[in-house]
């Protein structure tokens, strides 16, 4: 197994003092690259406080975080800003799309931002793969929330970054919605060999994923199917 996500002894404590409250505890894991990769615990256990440390949003207080086989966690705040732009896309629970930008520009953003060529042959691949055909010239308004979330899936997968981390993706939508995304996720991780860390609190989708992570009394530990 090549691991994107290489971490030891990482920790994570918030206060200081009688009000200090330790969400991660000594944490050391791996996580596959290429795949689908569930990360699932109780409500405030400290999974958004672990995607948002491997992302680069906040430091830990000890650890070793290694992201595509590069250390993160000493770097400065320009260099983690490059890490970010270089190595990683994010899918939020609020789609968090630009309401004056249609789904086409939304998913360019990114890239255009940092002054990449646009890829019209890899937008067509994406497009057709997360079924938004016909919808690039709609605003975000003018979309279903399944459909905003699967723009928001292709704005993170276009620029290719080597790791993809996904905060309750499905946390918004119904059921069916919910199983769809999930799919989504999962059929661009098994066709595009894109790493993907998906943070959920539905058991049930996790399991189908093709490994799952437990937050547990500060600890991260694979699930045993």
């Amino acid at each position: 197994m090549e691991a994107c996500i290489e971490v030891e002894d990482l920790s994570k404590t918030y206060g200081s003092g009688r009000t200090a409250r330790t969400v991660l505890e000594e944490c050391s894991f791996s996580v596959e690259r290429g795949k689908l990769t569930a990360l699932v615990g109780k409500s405030g256990c400290g999974k958004t406080t672990l995607l948002r440390i491997l992302g680069g949003l906040l430091p830990a207080d000890q650890g070793i975080v290694k992201i595509d086989g590069e250390e993160i966690q000493d770097k400065t705040d320009a260099e983690l800003s490059d890490y970010r732009a270089q190595k990683t896309g994010f899918i939020f629970q609020n789609f968090e799309l630009l309401p004056d930008y249609t789904a086409q520009e939304n998913i360019y953003f990114v890239s255009d931002l940092q002054g990449m060529p646009r890829n019209p042959d890899w937008y067509e691949q994406l497009a057709e793969t997360l079924n938004l055909k016909g919808l690039e010239d709609q605003f975000p308004a003018e979309l279903s929330g399944g459909e905003q979330q699967r723009v928001a899936i292709a704005r993170a997968l276009y620029p290719q970054p080597a790791i993809v981390f996904a905060d309750e993706p499905t946390g918004n939508l119904d059921t069916q919605n919910a199983d769809e995304v999930f799919w989504l996720l999962k059929d661009c991780a098994d066709r595009f060999c894109q790493t993907i860390l998906m943070v959920t609190h539905d058991l049930g989708l996790a399991k189908q994923a093709d490994g799952v992570l437990v937050i547990e009394d500060g600890k991260v530990f694979p699930y045993e199917r």
